[in-house]
C-alpha cells in the first residue's frame, strides 16, 4: 500500500539494519519493530505521538508485532501510555505514546 505519508518507504528487509540471516528469529523482528516502527517514529514526532502513527508506520514496514513490541518496551519502561490493555488499531488510534527512555537500546 501506498498512502500520501508512506511514499519512500520500504518494507523492514530494505533498512540497514536489516539482516537476512535473522528474518526466522522472533526476538530479531521484534527487536527491529521496537527500534525501526515505535523508538524513531516517536523521536521523530518530539517524543510523543498517537498509536494511529505507529500503526500506520508499522503498515509501512510490513510489520505485524507493533503491539507486542509496544508492549515490551511499556514494561520496560522505554514508553508510556495512559490505556492498561494493549493498544489496537483503530480503537485505539487516538491513544498518544510517549518516549520514556530516548537512549533505550532495543538490541540489548
Amino acid at each position: 500500500r501506498e498512502g500520501s505519508r508512506g511514499v519512500g518507504r520500504a518494507p523492514m528487509d530494505k533498512l540497514d539494519a536489516w539482516d537476512a540471516s535473522k528474518a526466522d528469529d522472533p526476538q530479531f523482528m521484534m527487536n527491529m519493530a521496537k527500534k525501526y516502527v515505535i523508538m524513531d517514529t516517536l523521536q521523530q514526532h518530539g517524543g510523543e505521538c498517537k498509536f494511529g502513527v505507529l500503526f500506520q508506520r508499522a503498515d509501512e514496514l510490513h510489520c505485524d508485532v507493533l503491539t507486542a513490541a509496544l508492549n515490551s518496551l511499556k514494561r520496560k519502561k522505554a514508553v508510556g501510555y495512559e490505556k492498561e490493555m494493549p493498544l489496537l488499531s483503530p480503537v485505539d488510534n487516538e491513544v498518544m505514546v510517549k518516549l520514556l527512555k530516548p537512549d533505550f537500546d532495543c538490541f540489548a
